[in-house]
């Protein structure tokens, strides 16, 4: 009978931070950006600003992101 507090705590805490997560991201894609197209495959991984590894800048780009830097997510 205790745990039924526990388990409501805890998934009230789940869906807050994912709602500020998903508020954080709204701002990094621009749904106007989205395409598709051709890349190269050198794999040079950047992050993106959604916390995704791409393997190269063009996949983020054509994904709508507005922003990534250099280097894979750990």
């Amino acid at each position: 009978m205790r745990k039924s507090p526990l388990i409501l705590l805890l998934s009230s805490i789940f869906f807050l931070s994912s709602c500020e997560k998903e508020e954080r991201l709204s701002g990094c894609i621009d749904p106007q950006r989205i395409r598709s197209g051709p890349c190269t495959f050198d794999y040079t991984p950047v992050r993106g600003c959604n916390g995704r590894t791409y393997p190269i800048a063009c996949s983020p780009d054509l994904a709508g992101l507005k922003s990534w830097t250099a280097g894979a997510c750990k």
